[in-house]
Parts: structure tokens; sequence; C-alpha cells
């Protein structure tokens, strides 16, 4: 008898790492994995370029994460940034995986994300805390091409005059593969109906290299928040006018 080769189902790697710049992807990370992640966005590059050396001296968010793969679908991660001292409590779970056979061709996941500012302020700390909610659907075209859309909202327990307590986003993220090391990464937050005054939708596009058990993200950012509903409440800069700076993402995987 002739023996039949066996048809292997298995879920599509659609993005490299579980964001893009800030931008939450669909991927997960493997039961009982650790993906610690360092994130540092410096000051604008444009502004007296020389005498700030194009912002690097301007040390501007600084965020420490860490995130446990529970089961092969479900994550969870806990973080702090230096602006504001917001820790962040997150959690994402992976409802469908883009497979191989194309079974299923999309890719959906919910993420959650409480952050809680703990820099003095004299509030009470019911009015110190935002949420996120988002559902991500992400498509892997080919080889070369995947992208990703993300519905998202967020909630500020306590706004001063002229902000809004509740804001909509559609994320928008991509990434266009180079080579097996290098690939494209790119990144925008259109803010849907009421926005806060002078802020802008945030624009990104980096670079992702990929090294053994390390992925670096090197990129050029109009934002200089690392959580979503920070993005999409306090962007006051332009991209595309000059007010980009520089910014780079480290993650690294540990099997436990």
């Amino acid at each position: 008898m002739e023996r039949q080769r066996a048809n292997i189902t298995e879920p599509v790697e659609t993005f490299w790492t579980p964001s893009l710049v800030s931008l939450t992807t669909t991927e997960t990370l493997d039961a009982r994995n650790l993906n610690s992640t360092i994130m540092h966005s410096f000051g604008i590059a444009t502004t007296r370029a020389i005498q700030n050396f194009f912002g690097l001296d301007n040390i501007q968010n600084v965020r420490l994460g860490l995130d446990y793969g529970i089961t092969d679908r479900w994550s969870v991660g806990i973080g702090r940034s230096s602006r504001f001292n917001v820790v962040d409590i997150r959690t994402k779970y992976a409802l469908i995986q883009q497979t191989t056979d194309h079974s299923k061709p999309l890719s959906i996941a919910l993420k959650g994300d409480l952050g809680i500012v703990t820099q003095e302020n004299r509030q009470p700390l019911k009015d110190d805390i935002s949420t996120l909610a988002s559902a991500i659907v992400s498509k892997k075209f080919n080889q070369t091409l995947s992208l990703q859309l993300s519905p998202m909202y967020g909630y500020y327990s306590s706004v001063t005059a002229n902000k809004e307590n509740h804001l909509f986003s559609v994320g928008v993220g991509s990434r266009i593969n180079l080579t097996e090391r290098y690939t494209l990464i790119a990144e925008y937050y259109p803010v849907i109906g009421n926005r806060n005054s002078n802020t802008n939708n945030a624009f990104s596009l980096g670079l992702n290299i990929q090294t053994g058990g390390h992925v670096f993200q090197l990129f050029f950012t109009s934002t200089r928040w690392h959580l979503e509903q920070y993005v999409i409440a306090n962007n006051r800069d332009q991209f595309w006018a000059g007010d980009f700076r520089f910014g780079f993402n480290v993650n690294r995987i540990f099997g436990l």
C-alpha cells in the first residue's frame, strides 16, 4: 500500500513579536514561554538636532515588561513605564489562528490592558486608572506581506478640561519581509470620533532584526508612549511634519 503523506496544519507566524512598535499584534507566546521587553523612545530628532544629538540626549519614556504564555493561545503580562510611572497589567487571547492549510484564513485575538499611574500626584487611586480593550484581526497574505486592523477603546477614569474619558481608534499595522532576518514594520493610530485637544494620529515606521532568540526593533515614531491607550490620548506630534523621534524595542524569549 502506498504511504500517504500527512498534512500538518500549523498556525501561521504573521508577525515576529507580540507588538509592532506599540501596537499589539495577534502573535502569541507558546505555553511556558516568557518574553522580556525593553521599549525605549527619545526626543524629537529634528529639534535642535545637533545640540540634542538628534534627540538621543533626551530620553522620553522607557517601558520594561514581561509577558508569559499560560497556554499557546493565552498570555498575561506586566510592565512599567518611566513616564508617570505607569504600571500596566495586560492579557491577550487568540480566538482564531491563521493556519498553513488555509482552513482558517485570519487570526483574531482579544486584548485587555489596565494602566495605573503610580507617580505621586495627590489623587485617589481610582483617578489614576486607564483601561484599553481591543479586537485584533490580522492576515499573512504571502511570504512578504502581513496586515492587521485593531479596533480599540480606551477609557480614563478621571480627566481634566478639554480631555475625553472615552477614546476610539482603529490601529493599522503592517509587516513587509525583506530577508529571513529583516522586515519593515509600520503602524498608524487614527482616532475615531472625539479626541483630546491638540492631539494627532500617531505613526511609526521601523525595522525588525532577527538574531536568534532576540528581535531588535529600530524605529522612527511620532509618539513617546508605549501603551495604546496613551498613544491615542496624548500624541501631540506629527510624523510627516518632521516631529519624529528615534526609538528601539528589544524582545527576548525564554523557554521555562
